[in-house]
């Protein structure tokens, strides 16, 4: 764990478990939640939306510009969902500058400098409301299987569960995984994603030799749906897992060897021999920062194999997700469920980026799709997202909400490029330091 992230989580814990005192203290610990009483089917629980419940990860939570943050939350899918289809959704909000601190962009550079805020959150902003969103940053589709809160978290991860899903259940005496949570909180309809982190990894590690195997996840996934099946009447909205390749974390060789090469003067072919670096290579920050330490000399090897996924390493990830929404399909099929299709949504976008205000969408850093952290939404890439499961429901269960207005969202969106930029050109890639930002969810 880096010092920073070392530091908020201590403080955190520190700041959450005297606010958690003070809770016992104040309702004692009583007797844990009596479990609910079932009612309706999942099919006749299609279009109800009178109690939902969404579990996942990150990108269900909210999470922008490396940071779970009361601000940026409602700006999530799940929200933004809420807001057209008119139901209520509860978010565990988390108090300024958030869980890490958010990254602000301090200068566009070239290069950008992309800093976290000062100083450290207290935590929840409100320790007695019960969440219906539990999506819980960082968690794999193990972890929202069997991962609950620890009382006293030590590590980013354990910090940001315990966040999410140790309250208002830890003054009950309870302390739940996410799936435990659908149970108790008897929702007729349950959003669910789940499955990015466990093909995320290969990005942060650089080989596909990280990621979660296929027979975990099939028996993982199934077990998952039993389960959902068996303690929740829910109508169930399952997303699949977008091309984790394709994310502003990773930038082409062939554009770090340009950039390079612009600015020493040196060949892109002599840089590559040098790097080690080939243009179809994906370079992740880990890359990044030693590219930069072999042209200053610092580094006398090439970048690391963690640094890049090489061309027959990223088809083998693609493969991987292929093969996980796959599963998720199979799955989704025997349940009854509804697939929100993501994994096709984000490469057509991709294939035929929208022009949004007059300015085309891009997927590359500061693009306006992904976030300072390089792998999670904007404001305006969240409502792409968000009207990915409108338009699925809408043509699956014939409900008839309207779309989110992308426009709206994008003229007011302080990272989609017009209103950031100014007319300047855009940065192509992720610094190594934000880009660093996310990786804390990865160690395990």
């Amino acid at each position: 764990m880096s010092t920073a992230s070392n530091f908020w989580t201590k403080r955190l814990i520190a700041r959450s478990f005297l606010a958690c005192l003070m809770l016992l203290g104040i309702s004692g610990c009583g007797d844990k939640l009596s479990s609910p009483t079932l009612s309706g089917s999942p099919a006749q629980n299609a279009g109800n939306f009178s109690n939902v419940v969404f579990l996942g990860d990150s990108l269900t939570a909210g999470f922008q510009n490396g940071s779970l943050l009361d601000t940026q939350q409602p700006h999530g899918f799940a929200s933004l969902v809420a807001e057209q289809a008119k139901f209520s959704i509860e978010l565990p909000l988390i108090a300024p500058p958030g869980a890490p601190a958010v990254l602000q962009l301090a200068s566009l550079g070239p290069p950008p400098v992309v800093q976290p805020a000062s100083g450290t959150s207290k935590g929840r902003d409100d320790l007695k409301l019960q969440a219906t969103d539990v999506a819980v940053p960082g968690h794999t589709l193990n972890d929202l299987i069997h991962t609950a809160p620890s009382l006293i978290p030590t590590t980013g991860e354990e910090t940001i569960t315990y966040l999410v899903l140790g309250f208002p259940g830890i003054q009950e005496g309870v302390q739940y995984t996410q799936l435990q949570w659908a149970h108790q909180l008897n929702p007729t309809t349950l959003f669910l994603w789940i499955g990015n982190n466990d093909a995320l990894v290969a990005d942060i590690t650089g080989t596909p030799a990280s990621m979660t195997s296929i027979s975990d996840f099939t028996a993982q996934f199934t077990l998952l749906m039993q389960r959902l099946q068996t303690d929740t009447r829910a109508n169930l909205i399952v997303a699949n897992i977008p091309d984790v390749t394709g994310v502003a974390y990773l930038t082409p060789g062939a554009l770090v060897l340009g950039e390079y090469s612009q600015i020493t003067g040196i060949p892109a072919a002599q840089l590559s021999l040098l790097t080690g670096i080939q243009p179809t290579d994906l370079v992740n920050p880990t890359g990044l920062a030693e590219v930069a330490a072999i042209l200053q000399g610092k580094q006398k090897t090439q970048v690391d194999d963690a640094g890049a996924l090489n061309a027959s390493e990223a088809a083998a990830v693609r493969q991987m997700v292929q093969s996980y929404n796959a599963v998720i399909a199979q799955q989704v099929a025997a349940s009854g469920g509804t697939l929100v299709d993501v994994y096709s949504a984000t490469n057509n976008l991709r294939l035929h980026p929208p022009v949004i205000n007059g300015y085309p969408l891009g997927f590359g850093f500061l693009g306006g799709f992904f976030s300072l952290d390089g792998i999670h939404p904007t404001n305006t890439g969240y409502a792409i997202t968000a009207n990915a499961f409108i338009q699925t429901m809408n043509a699956a269960l014939g409900t008839k909400i309207p779309v989110v207005d992308v426009g709206a969202v994008a003229a007011t969106d302080p990272l989609f490029p017009p209103n950031l930029m100014h007319g300047a050109a855009v940065p192509s890639h992720i610094s190594a330091e934000a880009g660093k930002a996310v990786e804390w969810m990865f160690r395990r």
